[in-house]
């Protein structure tokens, strides 16, 4: 079977890469494990997933340390000269931003909107952002740290 590529922008979420594949998890890791969700009428890989009626979905529930990569990804872009969240990304072009600094005054002045108790946010036209990235969290860094040999680089 030939693995599909996540297309979906903006990603956000935690995502696990599993022999070589990268799919969605439902949540940070817990106790050591870590739940594969993955949403398509196929089964991505027989041998890992099976089908689960509560999250409507292919699950696999696994040891994190069987993860290749295991990465909470974070999909930002620059707006006015302000660090933003993107949200959303619509096919018409419409992006929904959330601001993620801290000069809450100057976001006020950009236009940003308070949805909720500390969440700015603002619908701009997708030629009105720049600089758009993901941020790769390291999941695993702690564990494989702490699995360094003594003295390495890595273990300091």
């Amino acid at each position: 079977m030939t693995a599909q590529p996540n297309t979906e922008r903006p990603r956000f979420g935690v995502f696990a890469t599993v022999g070589g594949v990268e799919y969605p998890a439902n949540s940070y890791p817990k106790d050591g494990r870590v739940t594969l969700v993955v949403r398509r009428p196929e089964n991505p890989d027989p041998a890992l997933f099976g089908w689960t009626a509560e999250y409507d979905a292919w699950t696999a529930t696994l040891p994190s340390s069987e993860c290749e990569r295991l990465v909470e990804v974070t999909s930002l872009a620059e707006h006015l000269g302000h660090t933003c969240q993107v949200v959303s990304i619509t096919e018409d072009g419409t992006v929904g931003l959330y601001y993620v600094g801290e000069e809450k005054a100057a976001v006020v002045r950009a236009g940003f909107v308070q949805v909720e108790g500390g969440t700015w946010a603002k619908t701009v036209n997708l030629y009105d952002i720049y600089r758009y990235r993901e941020r790769h969290t390291d999941l695993l860094f702690d564990e494989w740290k702490t699995k360094a040999p003594p003295g390495s680089p890595s273990a300091r």
